[in-house]
């Protein structure tokens, strides 16, 4: 799909917004079957939608009144990359007066859907939002007081804070491992990292007085909070944090004797080395995670795939090999059902996929990338998130440019740049730096050059 290159806020009128928001909708609005399953789906284009047509506006009214162009919405409300740019939703959030959390935007919350706080804290749905008025799938914004009711609530049963740990407590903390896990897809990376601290201080202090079997497995869900936190500070660009949570992660998990999260904590540990070019560590610390007896077929998927990702940047083809043992591992996987966090749940076959496309792209063979990327983009690529969308966008725009393809090379470039901008990932501006010196072809090097000044900026 084709993006118009023009910025959506570019040439926007200094007086184009009114002082204030337009007429509060009724409240029922927002609990209302259209709003739901747009918040549901992560579709913030069609909440500004189902908003813009109960104030009963064109799209070409409300691109006016908050200086965008018709085309600029109508290219959120269909669900372009724009959908999830945070200088685009701002301002029509508050000129429609829309619940910021409904669109992600309320960055000192987390969103919880209420289902799924009646379920942890029963007892305190009601003074969290979650009463019996409100449907399962309505999504709540939890600041840090709420979230700590919550978490309380889950773990010592009964709306109670102290006293002894309830018998669901674990599968509870992993429910809420998974709950921050899906909020990233909502908010600035940045915003989750003082939550997802928060919770696993709160773990670690119960793990110091807790013994045997429950010492252990808060010891282990400790540790996937541990290794969570250090994606997002890799996500903030603080490699150094990055590294320190996720050895953090690996001791943890070798205190608890947890296989999987050891062996995941040294994919995390491989991945965070690629930024230092070295091959043969990435590859090291992969097959590390593969010597771990006892891991899970998806974890060990995920290493097969890490290690191949090392070779292909070493010019090594047995890549390919390692990628259809991951596909063999794969095939193995069961989920464990239930609402519960486990490590890989958001792995899939496309993933393996995803990397044997990049892997013919680091091996020279672009040809080969683009007819891999095309199958998947036809198949599963709007259902990725974000970031990995702008990841790839960026990789397949490579091999077109390398294929002498340059006007589509050009278009994806341009189309990354708009995920770079939206979610502010250094994995898309890293991909895009690539096309930064495309000789001979400015229109490739332009997005790599405006990523380069908005990361500085």
């Amino acid at each position: 799909m084709a993006l118009d290159r023009t910025d959506p806020t570019a040439g926007r009128p200094d007086a184009a917004t009114p002082g204030g928001p337009l007429p509060p909708l009724p409240p029922s609005l927002w609990h209302g079957a259209e709003v739901r399953e747009a918040v549901r789906h992560r579709s913030p284009g069609a909440v500004v939608a189902a908003a813009r047509r109960a104030h009963g506006l064109r799209q070409d009214e409300l691109g006016a009144l908050a200086g965008f162009s018709q085309s600029a919405i109508s290219r959120l409300e269909a669900g372009s990359n724009i959908a999830y740019d945070l200088r685009v939703l701002r301002p029509l959030q508050r000129l429609l007066g829309i619940p910021a959390h409904l669109l992600g935007l309320a960055d000192h919350t987390v969103p919880v859907e209420a289902g799924d706080v009646r379920g942890l804290a029963p007892d305190r749905a009601a003074d969290l939002g979650a009463g019996p008025g409100t449907d399962a799938h309505d999504v709540l914004g939890l600041d840090a007081a709420a979230l700590t009711a919550l978490t309380g609530s889950a773990v010592f049963g009964g709306g109670r804070d102290g006293g002894p740990i309830a018998d669901d407590a674990f599968e509870h903390l992993l429910v809420l491992r998974r709950i921050v896990n899906d909020a990233h897809n909502w908010r600035g990376f940045a915003a989750l990292v003082p939550t997802v601290r928060a919770l696993h201080d709160f773990i670690d202090a119960l793990r110091r007085s807790a013994r045997g079997e429950q010492r252990r497995r808060l010891l282990a869900i400790g540790a996937v909070y541990a290794e969570f936190s250090g994606w997002l500070h890799e996500e903030t660009d603080d490699p150094r944090g990055a590294v320190g949570w996720t050895a953090r992660a690996l001791e943890q998990g070798q205190a608890a004797d947890d296989r999987d999260v050891v062996a995941y904590s040294y994919i995390r540990l491989s991945q965070l080395a690629e930024a230092d070019g070295d091959a043969d560590r990435v590859v090291g610390l992969a097959r590390a995670a593969r010597r771990e007896h006892g891991a899970s077929p998806v974890v060990r998927a995920m290493a097969l795939r890490q290690e191949a990702r090392g070779l292909a940047a070493a010019g090594d083809e047995t890549c390919m090999e390692r990628l259809d043992l991951a596909d063999a591992e794969f095939r193995r996987v069961r989920s464990p059902g239930g609402d519960a966090y486990w490590i890989g749940y958001c792995f899939t076959a496309e993933h393996i996929a995803l990397e044997r496309a990049s892997s013919w792209l680091e091996l020279g063979r672009p040809t080969r990338a683009i007819e891999v990327y095309e199958d998947l983009q036809q198949r599963r690529w709007r259902r990725m998130c974000l970031w990995e969308q702008g990841v790839h966008l960026a990789k397949l725009a490579c091999a077109h440019a390398l294929a002498g393809h340059r006007d589509r090379a050009a278009e994806l470039a341009w189309e990354a740049l708009d995920a770079a901008r939206a979610t502010g990932s250094p994995h898309v501006l890293q991909e895009l730096a690539r096309l930064g010196h495309w000789e001979g072809a400015p229109d490739v090097a332009e997005p790599a050059r405006r990523a380069g000044w908005d990361g500085g900026a």
